[in-house]
């Protein structure tokens, strides 16, 4: 973990790096920002291999493994803009949300979700639904913060300082509304597979109740993204400018609380210590339904 989150610190350091390296430099500044980016992604991945072959009973089903999934998978994008928009600082915004996921999960708890009760099929699609939506949303935020102030800059013809350059708000609106899609779609395929795992599992008083607050927290976001969808589709203009921007933004914020939620409510989301303890002794039955 120390490898891949020092080069990612190192990546980070480049960025900042390239808003006042000179012409000449910036080919070498971009060279190094791909290769570091690239070996820590590199030992990310053995890391997260690790794990699965740690515990080929219920891999990377814990909080910690979640938030380091989604630092992944940020990290990934990441990677690709410094191909696609190479010209652009991208990576001044993307690289410390990494990092953020990075750092959360080392105060993330790494005991198995409780749910590993549920079918394999459910819990597996349970939980990388709600990863990738998790991701929809960051990149939302950063969209949404990016255009604002490119936004700001331009109203005011503020002269670009140093290197950083912003994609046009026209290519940021649209990733706005692309992530607010995505975003509404992954946490609802989330919310229904796990409704889907719960009402496979309605007979049996230990598993989830309706009332988890994170059950209800989870609802409250989707329904959030779903009135927001509906206003940018019945509302033309919310489709574009500042509004699409403060709409994925709010999304975030609904982020936030949600995962504050899971990591401080009394939530049986999480496995109690005696189930972690128990999980590798579990019977043979029951390690084909393991979440």
């Amino acid at each position: 973990m120390l490898c891949f989150t020092a080069c990612y610190v190192i990546a980070l350091v480049c960025e900042f790096a390239a808003l006042w390296a000179p012409w000449a430099t910036r080919r070498w500044n971009r060279l190094a920002r791909v290769v570091s980016a690239t070996a820590g992604l590199v030992a990310h991945t053995w890391f997260l291999g690790q794990r699965v072959a740690g515990t080929p009973q219920a891999p990377l089903t814990s909080h910690q493994d979640w938030y380091l999934l989604a630092a992944w998978v940020v990290a990934l994008v990441y990677l690709a803009t410094k191909f696609y928009r190479a010209q652009s600082s991208l990576g001044l915004f993307l690289m410390p949300v990494v990092l953020a996921l990075v750092g959360a999960a080392q105060f993330a708890s790494s005991a198995p979700l409780a749910t590993f009760q549920a079918p394999r099929l459910w819990g597996r699609v349970h939980g990388v639904f709600l990863m990738l939506g998790t991701v929809a949303v960051l990149l939302g935020f950063l969209a949404g913060l990016m255009y604002l102030l490119q936004s700001y800059r331009l109203k005011r013809k503020l002269t670009v300082q140093g290197g950083l350059r912003l994609p046009s708000l026209e290519w940021l609106e649209r990733v706005n509304s692309r992530a607010l899609i995505a975003a509404t779609l992954l946490v609802g395929g989330g919310f229904f597979t796990g409704v889907l795992s719960r009402l496979s599992h309605t007979n049996e008083h230990n598993f989830i109740p309706w009332a988890d607050p994170v059950v209800w927290s989870l609802l409250a976001m989707l329904v959030w993204l779903v009135l927001a969808e509906v206003l940018r589709l019945v509302y033309p203009a919310a489709r574009q400018g500042r509004k699409v921007a403060y709409l994925t933004m709010a999304a975030f914020v609904f982020l936030l609380f949600v995962l504050l939620v899971t990591m401080s409510a009394d939530s049986l989301h999480m496995a109690s210590p005696s189930d972690a303890a128990v999980l590798p002794r579990l019977p043979a039955a029951w390690l084909g339904e393991m979440f």
